[in-house]
């Protein structure tokens, strides 16, 4: 018989199955298939926790500090707010001050003019859209 012939065989397959099946054969397959799942699973599973440690715990700790670095910043704007308010409020009792006491003072020394970059922060209502 020449070697090609061999693979068309019957008793050839005949052989090689049963050498599989009752060598174990088969069950070698099955648990070498259910390792590498195994292993596919395990790597899959460090490749999440390296990705976890690496990338994602640094991101949630770089937006916690920034929304800390945003509160105080919320916190500024709202103190620097209150200050123009009072401030604004402030030159505007002056300014009835100086109208009893001196009514020519505010004609001699007219009051600046609020820059319109200041305009929607400090006097909203003057703000013209």
């Amino acid at each position: 018989m020449p070697p090609l012939d061999l693979f068309s065989s019957q008793e050839f397959w005949t052989a090689v199955i049963v050498a599989l099946v009752g060598g174990g054969g088969v069950g070698a397959i099955i648990g070498a298939i259910s390792s590498r799942r195994k292993d596919t699973a395990d790597i899959a599973a460090q490749a999440c926790d390296i990705l976890t440690d690496s990338v994602i715990k640094p991101l949630r700790e770089q937006v916690d500090e920034q929304a800390g670095q945003i509160e105080h910043l919320e916190k500024q704007q709202r103190k620097y707010f209150a200050l123009a308010e009072y401030t604004r409020r402030l030159f505007h009792w002056l300014q009835q001050f100086c109208e009893v006491v001196d009514p020519d003072f505010l004609e001699r020394h007219p009051k600046p003019h609020l820059p319109d970059e200041l305009r929607a922060d400090i006097a909203p209502e003057t703000f013209s859209r």
